[in-house]
């Protein structure tokens, strides 16, 4: 299946059964654990979800919900990652790697409100450790010593979304509001006008290139009234 795509995407009743069929080397269950395993335990806020390679599942892993209340290091506002494993057939092919790489988008489509992943990976496992570094993640420089099969490394990815750049329009609502009380029809075209002419010499002071879209918009006010105008009247005929 070298051509299909690798998709993430969240665990359900219909599909679990299809994920018992992943599973990883035995020194490895030690560090990820097993999908019945995960399936059995009964911890709160825990999602599952899976990693498909076309409509083959291939991966699987967990988001803990609830990770902050679990382990000090981790913040109000972070996800855990945990059991993370692709299967064993299907590793060395970079697909953990990319997998990994998949998750500073798909997070925040699913956990819209959630700043970064935080998860521990085991100091002897330096396979997992360089994939989860090369994906994206950090190493924070701290350590869990109380992990299951050992001390740990914590890494965190950061990936909380930055909000939306206002277009021009609605930055300069409140100019726009203003020109409608203040300036009469008719006069807004010059308004406009001038505002371009301004706009050509935004390399001046004060000054800038941005009243040149600005000055359109003034403009675009006293002609849609004309062409409303025109059209009554047209109408009237």
């Amino acid at each position: 299946m070298p051509n299909s795509a690798l998709s993430l995407s969240p665990i359900t009743e219909s599909n679990c059964g299809q994920f018992l069929s992943v599973s990883v080397t035995s020194d490895q269950i030690n560090f990820s654990g097993t999908v019945a395993e995960a399936y059995g335990s009964a911890e709160e806020g825990i999602d599952f979800h899976g990693i498909w390679l076309g409509d083959q599942p291939v991966g699987f892993y967990k988001i803990d919900r609830l990770y902050h209340s679990r382990y000090p290091f981790a913040g109000e506002g972070d996800l855990g990652l945990r059991a993370f494993m692709i299967d064993a057939n299907q590793q060395g092919q970079g697909m953990a790697t990319r997998a990994v790489e998949m998750l500073k988008i798909y997070i925040p489509q699913h956990y819209p409100d959630t700043k970064s992943v935080v998860l521990s990976v085991n100091m002897a496992n330096p396979t997992a450790i360089r994939c989860y570094l090369k994906g994206g993640f950090e190493d924070t420089g701290e350590t869990w010593p109380n992990g299951e099969a050992g001390p740990q490394h914590i890494i965190r990815m950061d990936v909380a979304t930055e909000p939306a750049k206002p277009t021009l329009r609605e930055r300069f609502k409140p100019f726009f509001a203003w020109v409608r009380r203040n300036v009469p029809r008719g006069m807004r075209l010059v308004l406009g006008i001038l505002l371009i002419i301004g706009g050509t010499f935004g390399f001046l002071p004060i000054l800038g290139f941005w009243m040149i879209p600005l000055g359109v918009m003034v403009a675009a006010m006293d002609v849609r009234l004309y062409r409303r105008w025109r059209s009554r009247r047209n109408n009237r005929k």
